[in-house]
């Protein structure tokens, strides 16, 4: 133990001296100013005694955008914000630092104040130069006994660390002023100036006048006027010893009513305008008062100028009073003769004699707008009559019709003609009629005097029958089938289309029908012919009729397949010329299932054959012509065709319905399956068309 005693009191006697030199050396900034404004330069002092007193000092900022340092230690600030400034020196034996905590602030340029509520005056406002002491210069705060004021104030840019504002006035016996407040004490004058807290330089002033406010404030005048008319309101101060005794005036619906600078409002429509006056010493008193701007009539129109009025009817005039918006639309009647007309306060018109007055409808309101409207008293029609019921005339011709109009005395014993129909036959004024195609119409005669009379006559406009031929005189019909005969009457728009029809030989045709399209239908194979007479004129027509079985005009002979090829005969057992036909071929395997052979997937296709075919000509193999017909690959076990239509020299074209086409089949000696057996159908040759 003794030993370790020993051995720290050595160690510590050899460490004294280097204590001592530690102790004696000093190396940092004077922390008294910590502020610097961006712009400005400092220079913190920096304290070196002892070992750090000697070499050269280095200096670094923690935010070069915030603050920039020169060689000697010279701080310049550059923006907003705290930065740290850091010093060193390399002493003989150690290292030395030191820092100091900057705090970058923007300094203070300007006072702004929030004005817009204010009640300041420019100095030499008329409404208040009277009541200053002295002209001044500064814009005048106008202040109200009893009010205290409330500034916004602060200090710009906004980026300012302190935007604090001071005020102060000049007297504060006339207005104290207390943080933001300002308080009148008396009535009178001060100056008050608004100071930076940050920098006092700098300043704002205005000149207080502290004045005795409107403590009430009410309208007087007219309530009423018209539009484009004007009223005068005046306003009334209280207490008589205002200071400030001017308003400004404010309508708060322009479009019934304007008011200007001298309270004098203006109708501009029909309504109510509530017209405000406030006081401008910035006591914040008013007063309102309702105007009511009423539309006056400007014109009076009637629907008629010039009225009829019939003995034994009334009349009701519509009044229209513009602008719509009039307030007061009543209007007053009068006639300018009672002998002859009387009318009512709602503007009904008795008649009570023939004869004219004037009517006059005026407004109740203003007499001097009105107007006037003509009455004509008449005795009226009471009956007009044609002197026959109907009239014919044929075409291109024309006649004369006659009629009577009752009483004699009526006023007015015009008539007017109008044909219901022009295009069949047009009257003139005088009654007489053109007819202009064949058809029948009406013609009304109508009395001109509005009394609505009137009476029909029919006209029936004829065209004869001056000949008359067929479409087609030579037709053909199978038996019991139908075809109609169409005769053409000469002109075509013939009145009379009535025909009688016969038969030469009803036994192998009939005919029925009285018209021009009779229906011939075939009873018999062979041929005769038709007499069609005209009603009118007598004119006659035949058309000579050829019966058959045109269905069976073709006959397939031969139908076989060779090397799995279709192979095709057909026979003409008509008498006509065919020069073309048309069949379908349906195509089975050898168990009877459909076998493709159409390029559409299906096991049908058409086909023609467009050669001349003679009285009891036949085909010849290879002018057959197969519509999309593809080879099947399979056996071919079973073939069917049926012929479906063709066509002749002449021009006769025949479709055979399904039920009556030719139908023929083959089966191979490979096929499976089986198929009825069709059994022969004899029939006699058609006879040609």
């Amino acid at each position: 133990m003794r030993k370790i005693i020993a051995l720290i009191l050595i160690l510590s006697l050899t460490c004294l001296p280097c204590l001592t030199r530690a102790e004696t050396a000093v190396f940092a900034f004077d922390k008294s100013v910590t502020t610097l404004f961006v712009g400005d330069a400092l220079r913190p002092v920096l304290n070196r005694e002892g070992d750090a007193a000697e070499g050269e000092v280095t200096y670094t900022v923690s935010s070069a955008n915030r603050a920039s340092v020169s060689a000697d230690g010279v701080v310049t600030g550059l923006a907003k914000g705290k930065v740290t400034l850091t010093a060193q020196v390399k002493a003989e034996k150690r290292t030395y630092k030191a820092s100091i905590t900057l705090n970058v602030a923007v300094r203070a340029t300007e006072i702004s104040v929030s004005e817009e509520k204010l009640p300041l005056f420019a100095p030499d406002d008329p409404r208040i130069a009277p009541l200053m002491a002295e002209p001044v210069t500064l814009p005048v705060l106008v202040l109200s006994m009893g009010k205290s004021t409330k500034l916004t104030a602060s200090a710009l840019p906004k980026e300012a660390n302190d935007r604090k504002v001071s005020l102060t006035t000049s007297d504060e016996t006339i207005v104290q002023a207390k943080g933001a407040t300002l308080t009148p004490k008396a009535v009178g004058e001060c100056d008050l100036t608004l100071a930076s807290v940050q920098n006092p330089e700098i300043t704002r002033q205005y000149h207080l006048l502290v004045i005795q406010p409107v403590t009430k404030l009410r309208l007087s005048g007219e309530k009423t006027t018209i539009v484009g008319g004007q009223l005068t309101l005046t306003p009334d101060y209280t207490p008589e010893n205002a200071s400030i005794r001017s308003v400004t005036w404010e309508s708060r619906n322009e479009k019934v009513a304007t008011v200007d600078a001298f309270g004098r409002v203006t109708g501009v429509s029909k309504g109510v305008a509530t017209i405000k006056a406030t006081a401008t010493d910035g006591s914040g008193r008013s007063a309102s008062l309702k105007v009511t701007v009423r539309q006056q009539p400007q014109s009076i129109t009637l629907k008629e100028s010039d009225i009829v009025v019939n003995m034994g009817s009334k009349k009701t005039l519509a009044a229209t009073v513009l602008p719509k918006n009039t307030n007061d639309k009543s209007v007053v009647w009068t006639s300018s003769d009672e002998n002859v007309a009387k009318v009512s306060s709602r503007g009904q018109i008795t008649p009570v004699a023939p004869g004219s007055c004037t009517i006059t409808c005026a407004s109740a309101t203003d007499p001097s707008v009105f107007t006037t409207a003509t009455v004509a008293v008449h005795q009226l029609v009471k009956k007009v009559a044609f002197a026959d019921s109907a009239v014919s005339i044929n075409v291109q011709s024309q006649g004369q019709v006659f009629w009577s109009v009752s009483p004699q005395n009526a006023t007015n014993q015009a008539v007017t003609f109008k044909s219901a129909n022009e295009r069949v036959a047009t009257v003139d004024a005088n009654g007489v009629i053109y007819g202009v195609k064949r058809g029948s119409t009406t013609v009304t005669i109508t009395a001109a005097d509005g009394s609505k009379k009137k009476d029909t006559i029919k006209v029936n406009v004829l065209q004869p029958v001056e000949g008359v031929h067929l479409e087609n005189d030579t037709l053909q019909v199978g038996v019991d089938e139908s075809v109609s005969v169409r005769a053409v009457l000469e002109p075509s728009d013939a009145s009379n289309r009535r025909m009688t029809w016969h038969s030469a030989d009803p036994s192998i045709a009939t005919i029925r029908g009285n018209g021009t399209k009779p229906t011939v239908t075939g009873q018999r194979w062979g041929a005769t012919s038709v007499t069609g007479v005209t009603e009118d004129g007598g004119f006659a027509v035949t058309a000579t009729i050829n019966v058959g079985n045109y269905d069976r005009a073709l006959k397939v002979t031969d139908l076989y397949l060779q090397d799995n090829r279709i192979k095709i005969a057909v026979l003409n057992e008509s008498n006509m010329t065919i020069t073309r036909f048309n069949y379908v071929i349906e195509c089975y395997d050898v168990y009877g299932a459909p076998l493709v052979c159409c390029a559409d997937g299906s096991n049908r296709f058409k086909g023609s054959y467009a050669h001349t075919l003679y009285e009891g000509d036949t085909t010849e193999h290879g002018k057959f012509y197969f519509s999309s017909f593809e080879q099947p690959q399979q056996t071919i076990g079973r073939v069917v065709m049926r012929i479906t239509g063709y066509s002749t020299d002449t021009g006769y074209s025949r479709s055979i319905r399904e039920g009556r086409q030719v139908e023929m089949e083959f089966t191979s000696g490979a096929f499976i399956g089986t198929t009825p057996t069709p059994l022969p159908v004899i029939t006699p040759p058609p006879t040609a068309p």
